[in-house]
């Protein structure tokens, strides 16, 4: 099972009981230095992710990056087409 698969709510119960766990018998510094590298290790494995997720080559968007313009002018055509008719109507 992946931690991904975890229920919401058991996820955010089971991080309850760690960070409680920890925090006994320590006094408040202790407690704040450890939650500060806590911290500190989730930014840098979210800024890792972030990254990985950014440099990853996306198809679907690739795909969609190349046909754009193929697409944009394909819309301007069309534009084209239905001001030639509202034209033709409005001269008949």
């Amino acid at each position: 099972m992946s931690i991904i698969d975890t229920d919401p709510n058991q996820l955010a119960l089971l991080m309850t009981l760690i960070a409680i766990s920890l925090s006994e018998d320590r006094d408040p510094n202790e407690v704040n230095i450890i939650g500060n590298v806590i911290i500190t290790i989730g930014s840098i494995m979210v800024t890792i992710a972030a990254q990985e997720l950014a440099q990853k080559p996306d198809q679907k968007t690739n795909q969609e990056s190349h046909r754009l313009p193929q697409n944009i002018q394909q819309q301007i055509e069309q534009l084209q087409a239905q001001i030639d008719q509202l034209k033709q109507q409005i001269n008949t």
